[in-house]
């Protein structure tokens, strides 16, 4: 495949693999830091070097797989929270349980039979600075106020370290959640939560106030609550409220993936802003503005959808996309999922260990590359049955 030869391909690659290879041995921060560094060197050296030796650019070729292997490693190393030494986790063990903490709400998680969950960052333990992501379960058998997104509590209650499973080839549960760098839960009663009326107004506080907005405008049209509730999750990729029992009957139909968020959804946007935007002249200036304000909607929209793996894989692609149409320039989408893929990782690595994102791309590749091959198959000659894919 001609795609191979895309030198990004390998670098992601190497990347990817040193990714994996330290979320599985946890390699000293130390002894990367000084192998990175070792690679950086030669890699200048050899970029100085190659541009008179062909032997020169052929190590400068290994040196660059060898640097980006690094990186992945350290990129991992870097974004593990529990070596920061205000990590809750130093401070938990399984004996001692009940405590007190001050916390700020981020996201609300699906509700569970008996709780009402939110992921959470723990401000401080027992009147001491603290660090790190936690879910907070509330029990429903206690009234407490609607929480919104940038809440700070004050919680007593009981702490539990992710454990493994009991029973083997059972899903780790602890496991999926330390990919998301939490690694406890806090069980407590409504009478034990203070709500404070400080609130961090960040971007995620706004975009639940924007979500909110638009799902009682949607009540206004009399939807009943599983309507409702299949409506949100289409349109905004909120599948919190949606119960059990609808969520199997679209197992069942083998539709369950229309209600998750994904590159149709991005892609419609992007279309459709596109044609909202055709009165500005094709100017240098208007071609600006457009390509500013399509990728601002087209990121709008990923925060509203929660940023989950595969919205922030759809929004990133769909992005560079958006680039190559108004440059006016034609993109290889091989090229594009993969820098999608490397730029998703610098920022958030443990995204490679998340189903979401895994098949998203696998799904993808296999689209794009099973397409051409059965178009050569067979090609419908009716321009109408032609036109759906």
């Amino acid at each position: 495949m001609k795609v191979l030869k895309f030198p990004l391909i390998k670098i992601t690659g190497c990347f990817v693999f040193g990714i994996i290879i330290a979320h599985y041995t946890k390699p000293p921060f130390l002894l990367i830091l000084i192998l990175l560094l070792l690679g950086i060197s030669l890699l200048l050296m050899s970029n100085f070097f190659s541009s008179k030796n062909l032997k020169q650019k052929t190590f400068f070729g290994i040196i660059t797989l060898y640097t980006s292997f690094l990186i992945g490693i350290f990129t991992l190393i870097c974004n593990n929270q529990t070596l920061n030494s205000f990590h809750y986790i130093h401070h938990l063990t399984e004996t001692d349980k009940d405590h007190t903490s001050e916390i700020i709400i981020k996201e609300k998680l699906k509700n569970t039979i008996n709780n009402d969950r939110y992921v959470a960052k723990i401000v401080s333990l027992d009147n001491k600075r603290s660090y790190g992501n936690i879910i907070l379960n509330i029990r429903k058998d206690s009234i407490l106020p609607t929480i919104e997104m940038g809440s700070h509590l004050k919680v007593m209650g009981s702490f539990y370290l992710n454990r493994k499973p009991n029973n083997p080839n059972q899903f780790d549960y602890g496991k999926y959640l330390e990919n998301q760098q939490i690694y406890a839960q806090i069980y407590a009663d409504a009478s034990n939560i203070q709500i404070s009326s400080i609130v961090d107004k960040t971007v995620s506080f706004y975009a639940s106030k924007l979500r909110n907005k638009i799902i009682r405008n949607l009540e206004k049209n009399h939807f009943n609550k599983t309507e409702l509730s299949v409506v949100v999750a289409l349109i905004l990729g909120q599948q919190q409220d949606i119960s059990q029992e609808v969520i199997r009957d679209y197992q069942y139909a083998g539709a369950v993936h229309v209600l998750s968020v994904s590159g149709l959804h991005v892609g419609c946007i992007l279309l459709f802003i596109t044609f909202l935007l055709k009165p500005i002249p094709n100017t240098k200036k208007g071609m600006l503005l457009k390509l500013i304000l399509v990728i601002l909607s087209l990121w709008t929209f990923g925060i509203l959808a929660g940023l989950a793996p595969s919205v922030v894989r759809s929004v990133t692609m769909f992005s560079f996309v958006a680039v190559g149409m108004f440059l006016r320039r034609s993109v290889n989408i091989y090229h594009t999922l993969v820098v999608s893929a490397l730029l998703i990782l610098l920022f958030q690595p443990s995204f490679l260990f998340d189903i979401g994102f895994q098949l998203s791309y696998i799904a993808l590749f296999f689209i794009i590359w099973l397409q051409p091959l059965l178009a050569t198959i067979w090609t419908p000659k009716n321009k109408i049955v032609n036109y759906f894919p």
